[in-house]
């Protein structure tokens, strides 16, 4: 629908009256009480309550809302809390997606246990870092229907006994020398280094 300037600019009035009927504010030293006034990025404003130095919490009745604070937001819950099971603290987005960012320090998840579940049926947990990724605890388990380990430079494996078992066949063991094998054996040795550098180019 195209409005004339003059059709907006009644539109704008007749929006700015209904407003005006149920605007409410309230100002103290020190801090502000607004309800049903139109803010400059998420349109009417269902309760907005500001402090002098532009902290605070605003509610908008499009259905988003937002806490500022100039320097550091702390969450405590649980105190009484008489069962360990139960969730304190929950972040729930029933739908779209959630981000956390630290972008100037670190971002830290730390509990008695951590579990970190993807639960979409095509569900992916993805860790990327650009220096390095380490792992360190006394026991460490890796299953899995197929399990890929690539590196585009040197690999170390080590281990005070170590055991490498296949269940179908003989365990491969191939270099990208050129070896001097029967042909069946050397075109099975070919078959599966062409497999590991196509996994190595896509991990670079």
């Amino acid at each position: 629908m195209n409005l004339t300037e003059d059709e907006f600019k009644k539109l704008k009035q007749e929006i700015i009256d209904d407003l005006e009927e149920d605007y409410f504010a309230m100002r103290r030293p020190g801090f502000n009480i607004e309800s049903n006034c139109v803010s400059q990025g998420h349109g009417v404003t269902e309760l907005s309550i500001t402090t002098d130095s532009d902290q605070g919490i605003q509610f908008y009745k499009k259905g988003n809302a937002k806490v500022v604070a100039n320097k550091s937001v702390e969450m405590v819950a649980g105190g009484d809390n008489k069962d360990p099971t139960s969730f304190a603290i929950a972040l729930d987005a029933r739908t779209g997606n959630i981000l956390i960012t630290a972008t100037d320090g670190d971002l830290v998840l730390e509990g008695g246990n951590v579990k970190i579940r993807a639960t979409d049926a095509d569900g992916d947990v993805f860790i990327n870092s650009k220096k390095t990724v380490s792992v360190d605890a006394p026991e460490i388990g890796a299953t899995g229907t197929k399990v890929n380990l690539n590196a585009t430079s040197d690999m170390n494996v080590s281990g005070g006994q170590t055991n490498i078992y296949t269940e179908t066949g003989s365990a491969m063991f191939t270099s990208g020398q050129d070896p001097i094998l029967s042909p069946s054996l050397l075109q099975s040795i070919i078959n599966f280094a062409d497999q590991a550098k196509k996994r190595i180019r896509s991990c670079s």
